[in-house]
């Protein structure tokens, strides 16, 4: 996801910070010419590479700008100390977690999933491993009632660049960072996850509420409705004793489909049919013909 790398290169941009050049994700990935395009429209230099950013052509590059620091944002493979070392005072990796907690490629999905009343974001000095170095600074925050990995993902992206600016205009006044180590110890992780994620309605409300807003909008919590994916967007949940089978379709008129579940009954809001495109409640029923008695699960 490189939208965290625009927001917090527009942020700098806008404050009048000294870019010296740009590394984009390597040209084998599909999201790395629309950063380029984006660095190139503040008439950035960028440093493109085809897969490996530990290469000696590129870190002498970085070297021969001569940089006082350099931020990472949301960059999946790991850098060697020689490329860490190219810039005076290393490289700032920016995470949308307190760190220790939740290091990985994909905090926002887990800390929902997770029921995590709070959260944040954390700025650390990078090192050869994920997510370990020295943390420079953190803030923290609530998580909203219905917050979903798209709510997260945007206000972990403008808090972090808010930060980084912080950061940076304390670098050029002080000429120097301070850091404290991350504590040690076994915390909670943060690993990819499969972009298609089936929905288990013998689960809790509750689970399958979270589970759903973990993947909106950017996954895909699935159903199964006569053979095809139905990626179920948003949904409320009714808590009801039944003696329906799960998965049943109880109800389906006018705005509301009613499928049963392990503790009630789940209301789709908003789904998304195989290649058919998005539909609320109502125009599911009305396109499909849902019928009462047949089985979405």
């Amino acid at each position: 996801m490189p939208e965290m790398a625009n927001v917090c290169l527009g942020a700098l941009v806008r404050n009048n910070f000294e870019v010296a050049a740009v590394i984009p994700p390597p040209n084998s990935n599909p999201t790395a010419q629309g950063f380029i395009d984006y660095a190139k429209s503040f008439d950035l230099e960028v440093f493109e590479y085809y897969n490996n950013p530990n290469n000696s052509d590129l870190i002498e590059k970085i070297k021969s700008k001569k940089a006082d620091i350099g931020v990472i944002c949301s960059f999946d493979k790991l850098l060697k100390k020689e490329f860490l070392d190219s810039t005076k005072h290393g490289f700032i990796n920016c995470h949308p977690s307190l760190l220790p907690n939740y290091r990985g490629a994909n905090p926002y999905f887990h800390i929902i999933n997770n029921n995590e009343k709070t959260s944040g974001v954390t700025l650390h000095f990078a090192d050869e491993h994920f997510d370990t170095g020295n943390i420079i600074i953190q803030k923290g925050f609530s998580l909203l009632e219905n917050e979903t990995i798209g709510t997260l993902f945007s206000r972990c992206n403008f808090m972090i660049a808010d930060l980084l600016v912080q950061v940076l205009s304390d670098l050029q006044e002080k000429g120097e960072l301070k850091s404290c180590e991350q504590i040690s110890g076994e915390f909670k992780k943060a690993p990819k996850i499969s972009p298609d994620i089936k929905i288990d309605l013998n689960r809790e409300n509750s689970e399958i509420d979270r589970l759903i807003r973990a993947t909106n909008p950017f996954y895909c919590a699935f159903l199964i409705f006569r053979g095809v994916l139905l990626k179920v967007v948003s949904a409320e949940f009714e808590k009801q004793e039944h003696d329906f089978e799960i998965g049943l379709v109880v109800k389906s008129e006018g705005k509301e489909l009613k499928i049963a579940t392990k503790e009630g009954f789940m209301r789709p809001k908003i789904v998304q049919c195989g290649s058919w495109g998005f539909f609320d409640a109502e125009d599911f029923i009305k396109v499909f013909r849902i019928n009462v008695g047949e089985f979405i699960k």
